[in-house]
Order: C-alpha cells, then structure tokens, then sequence
C-alpha cells in the first residue's frame, strides 16, 4: 500500500487555515443576532444628525450587526445583548431622550407592527432583563402608538404605557390617559441594579398587565381614548436624562425577548 506524506510546511497551512475559518464562524456568532431573534425588530440608535438617528433594519440586525450601543456581551457567563444610550445621544424630532432601543416589525420584518389593543388577541411582550447602569431613569419596555386603524383621527407620538427603571432600583409603570394626555405613573417594586429579572407587558380584553418575575404588578383597563388606533412594542435602553453633556450614559442587558399575538 502506496503511503500519502504531507508536509509539515503543508499541515500548518491547513490548520491554520481552518483555524481563521473557526474565528470567523466564533466571530459572526458572538453577535446580538446570536442570543435573540431580530427578524421582527428594527434598532434605533443614539448616533446619527440631530432628529434624524440612525436605525438598522431587521435584515442588518440579522446579519450580524454590532456597534458600542448594541452588542454581544458574555461578561456574567450568559449570553445577552448589550445596550447602551449615551446621555449626550441623537434623539427624535418628538423626543428629547436618547435610545438604544428595539422597535417591532411585522412578520415580513420592514412593515412596522401596528396591532389593535382592543381586538380578541392577547399581546405579549416578555423580556429577561438586568440593568447594569442607572445613573439616570431608563425605559426598558414600552407600548408606543402606531397608526391609525380606523376613522379619521390625529396622529399621535405618545406611548401608551412605558416600564421605567428608576436610579434606586425601583420599577414604575407610566400610562397615558389618551393620545394627547399625560402619564399616570405607579410603583410596582424594586429591582437592584445589577440583578436579572423578568418582565412582562400584556394586553388581553381591553386590559393591560404587567407582571415581574411571573407576579401581575399592575393591572388596568386600557383608556378608551386609544380606540382606534395601532399599538407595537418597544425595548431596549431609553435613556431619560435631561442632560447632554456627557459622554456616559444608562446601560442595560437583554437575555431573551419574544413577542406574541394570539
């Protein structure tokens, strides 16, 4: 039998040509893509020209996007996604906080979800959370107002609800009264800064749930004044500081975040 002898100069090429292979597979998985599902999600980001951000669309998030604002983070030995909103962040036209924040898209992953709060389905939002910096208040979760649905109405900017994280650790819900309201805000505990947890923001008959590590914190009827008009959730790193001349900012980390309409 006729014996194949490789040369060593012809083996290390070999290794180390699998060896760049195997880094560029490591590397590509060591994206947020890795850890959630972004297929229906789009990123606002706080870079960008003055009321005008940046945002990546789904395609981009599933292709592997990564920046100091969102990216892979291992550093507690669980994979999450990190998110970072610099206190001195691009904001919106309508908003005067930065985000590094997720915005829900239909299942074709470029329409922007706009489903109806007051229809028979129950709409679920459930994240696992840990906030890692809150120097100032943050949204780590929110219903945001879409589009009109049907009749003729004013558009509108504002959230329905949003879940804030206090600088102490404690967990607030906001809700606007309608979509030209203010917001009625409640306590419903505390979470210390640094400690995972879950969250959930239901809607089901005209009801809106919250609950914190599987416990309903807060439960209400959705305003009226919001009849007729689209709804899609939010999350991330909404940054509430009101003060732009720093670099630092609020951080948080997501371990899993899936939504449903059924």
């Amino acid at each position: 039998m006729k014996m194949q002898v490789v040369s060593s100069k012809v083996l290390s090429r070999s290794i180390l040509a699998v060896g760049v292979s195997l880094a560029s597979v490591s590397a590509f998985a060591q994206t947020p893509a890795s850890v959630l599902s972004l297929a229906h999600w789009t990123l606002q980001l706080p870079t960008g020209s003055a009321g005008s951000p940046d945002t990546k669309t789904a395609a981009q998030l599933v292709a592997g996007y990564t920046s100091a604002y969102f990216q892979y983070d291992n550093s507690d030995g669980t994979p999450a996604v990190a998110f970072f909103a610099p206190d001195n962040g691009v904001t919106t036209a309508n908003s005067l906080h930065p985000r590094s924040e997720l915005r829900e898209m239909k299942s074709d992953g470029v329409t922007g979800a706009n489903w109806d709060p007051f229809d028979a389905k129950t709409h679920t939002l459930s994240t696992t959370v840990k906030v890692t910096d809150a120097r100032h208040r943050l949204v780590v979760g929110q219903i945001h107002i879409g589009t009109v649905l049907r009749g003729t109405h004013a558009a509108s900017t504002k959230p329905l609800m949003e879940l804030y994280y206090e600088t102490n650790g404690a967990l607030t819900v906001g809700v606007n009264g309608s979509p030209t309201a203010g917001q009625t805000e409640t306590g419903i505990g505390t979470i210390a800064v640094g400690t995972k947890f879950t969250y959930q923001i239901k809607v089901s008959a005209k009801t809106l749930t919250v609950y914190i590590n599987g416990v309903s914190k807060y439960s209400k009827a959705i305003p009226t004044g919001f009849t007729d008009y689209g709804m899609y959730f939010k999350a991330g790193d909404y940054n509430q500081t009101t003060s732009y001349t720093a670099s630092t900012g609020t951080k948080d980390k997501i371990y899993s975040l899936t939504i449903s309409h059924v």
